[in-house]
């Protein structure tokens, strides 16, 4: 799937981050990066958000692209990575803002107690880092109250939309089947020297006989009799919107009672073996009906941001904006959460693996999680009469956000770099366009 364009801005909880070079971008943080409506927005405000965004998409995609990711077309957009970022970016500030003019249409407020509360962190958040730290990350504590503010906001609204949307979805809908299947490849293999070397008609008929072998061993045990033969059982559960499933491995499948094995299936690339597990998956139906609850939800949030946009005017200073650049790379370190260990949250190292000259810049980092977080958490749990920790919402929007980056680069990589498998977290929790909710949350 390719990345949604609601990106999550509160600051990634449960994480630290160590830049590896450099001094900050030199921009005029006062000059406007952008204008809705002829309201001017801070491009100070704008670098902070698109910064820490770079920060997060290093962390999860720096390992398998490199730090060179940034002038590559991971999303398959026509653009690098920078360019569709950014972008992201300033679509997503545009809705922020939009919802906030829209308030009023879902009863909305943010209370004095809140914006004490943001205040506050706020407050912590710069006293706690260095000068070094701050002016590396691009924070003041205007961006990091503001950020906290257009957050609260956008749970609150996509609460009150989620609300309007039908949850009832009937086992028809969202029936599953559930099967296990044996694949092997019957079109290449590779050859002692690393070529890839199509199978010969011979061969192929040599494996379509093994293949036969197993299944007529296969009635008893399937897994014992593939492991027998050296192949890998896959499960995996479908409905009647299926797509991924090969069309004749699928008509073999719907054919099959419950514990029934197919005869072996040949496809272009593969020959299959079925098994039926359950022609009536409960738990995977149950799994689905929240996938198409959710999806409805996610339908609806940008069917309605989508009618505030309309007829309204909003502009990036591209001249300022092109300003921004992420020329520095970022590493991020999971680190213990409050739940786990008294949030106990370790610095982090650079790549070298010594610690980064500029600690502050994981400071940064750690405070976010203690005051940002903090200030997220009461302004939001009042927003949504939820029980959640919207600290680790955050973080969890973090790491949606960057799996929708992974996804959109999983469908550009598949063909460009075969680096990684097209991930369906849409997921994934509320992400992309959902992500809205979980990074506010």
């Amino acid at each position: 799937m390719k990345a949604k364009k609601i990106m999550p801005l509160l600051l990634a909880a449960a994480m630290g981050i160590s830049v590896m070079t450099g001094c900050g971008n030199a921009i005029d943080g006062n000059k406007a990066g952008a204008t809705l409506e002829g309201e001017e927005i801070p491009l100070g405000l704008m670098n902070f958000i698109a910064r820490y965004q770079q920060a997060v998409y290093d962390g999860q995609l720096g390992t398998m692209f490199g730090n060179t990711m940034w002038t590559q077309d991971l999303m398959g957009e026509g653009t690098n990575m920078q360019t569709s970022v950014k972008n992201q970016v300033t679509e997503n500030i545009e809705i922020l803002y939009l919802l906030e003019d829209h308030m009023a249409d879902y009863n909305v407020e943010i209370t004095e107690e809140e914006l004490a509360k943001m205040d506050e962190a706020a407050e912590k958040f710069m006293s706690d880092n260095t000068q070094a730290a701050i002016r590396q990350i691009g924070a003041t504590k205007e961006y990091v109250k503001e950020m906290l503010r257009l957050n609260t906001i956008q749970v609150k609204m996509r609460a009150e939309m989620d609300k309007e949307v039908d949850t009832e979805v009937s086992d028809e809908e969202a029936a599953q089947k559930t099967i296990s299947y044996v694949q092997v490849n019957n079109h290449a293999k590779t050859d002692e020297d690393g070529n890839t070397v199509e199978y010969t008609e011979e061969e192929k008929a040599n494996l379509l006989t093994e293949v036969e072998a197993f299944a007529a061993n296969a009635e008893d045990d399937f897994s014992a009799a593939a492991e027998t033969a050296g192949y890998t059982v896959t499960p995996y559960s479908y409905g009647k919107d299926e797509e991924n499933l090969a069309e004749a491995v699928r008509e073999a499948a719907d054919k099959l009672e419950e514990g029934e094995i197919s005869e072996v299936i040949t496809t272009d690339d593969s020959y299959y073996v079925v098994r039926m597990d359950s022609t009536f998956d409960e738990a995977a139906t149950e799994t689905k009906k929240e996938s198409i609850v959710q999806e409805r939800k996610n339908d609806h949030y940008t069917e309605v941001c989508d009618g505030y946009k309309e007829n309204v005017k909003f502009e990036v200073n591209e001249d300022e904006w092109a300003k921004v650049k992420f020329d520095e790379f970022f590493t991020i370190k999971q680190v213990e959460t409050e739940d786990e260990h008294d949030h106990d949250h370790e610095d982090a190292a650079a790549e070298d693996g010594t610690e980064s000259s500029d600690d502050g810049a994981g400071d940064t980092a750690d405070t976010a999680d203690d005051s940002t977080g903090d200030a997220a958490d009461d302004s939001a749990n009042d927003a949504a009469d939820a029980a959640d920790d919207s600290a680790n919402d955050a973080a969890d929007a973090a790491d949606d956000s960057a799996n929708d980056a992974a996804d959109a680069a999983d469908d550009s990589a598949n063909d460009a770099a075969n680096a990684a498998d097209d991930s369906a977290n849409d997921a994934a929790g509320e992400n992309g366009t959902d992500a809205g909710d979980d990074s506010a949350e």
